[in-house]
């Protein structure tokens, strides 16, 4: 047995290193330091889903953004018309609030869908 070894030892070095060297690579995925978190350290998978968790807060915080310019814009607008001298209309007023419900309305329903889909991601991703 033992002259069977030295004979056939480059054999037998050549397969251990590459069972550890298969072992290594099947058993030791890359990890990156996190998005969120410096001292954790995450796999692709969990930095994909780090990434989509921070575009989607982006987003929301966006429509957010673009419901306060749409608001503002609406409120500016009704001002003009009232510092132009022209009388107080009511149904003017009714519009206004109209709009302005309406507005806040679709921004919330943008709001919802952007949450839902993340959460549709979450989920097919997970």
């Amino acid at each position: 047995m033992l002259l069977w070894i030295k004979k056939h030892k480059t054999l037998i070095v050549t397969i251990l290193v590459a069972i550890g060297f298969s072992i290594y690579c099947y058993g030791c995925e890359p990890k990156v330091s996190s998005l969120t978190d410096r001292k954790v350290r995450v796999n692709r998978q969990e930095l994909q889903l780090e990434l989509d968790q921070i575009i989607n807060m982006a987003q929301l915080r966006m429509a957010s953004l673009d419901q306060q310019d749409k608001f503002r814009a609406v409120v500016l607008q009704n001002a003009l018309v009232l510092v132009q001298g022209q009388p107080l209309n009511p149904l003017g007023i009714i519009t206004a609030i109209a709009s302005v419900y309406g507005i806040m309305q679709g921004s919330s329903n943008l709001t919802k869908v952007v949450k839902d889909n993340r959460i549709k991601k979450r989920t097919n991703n997970g």
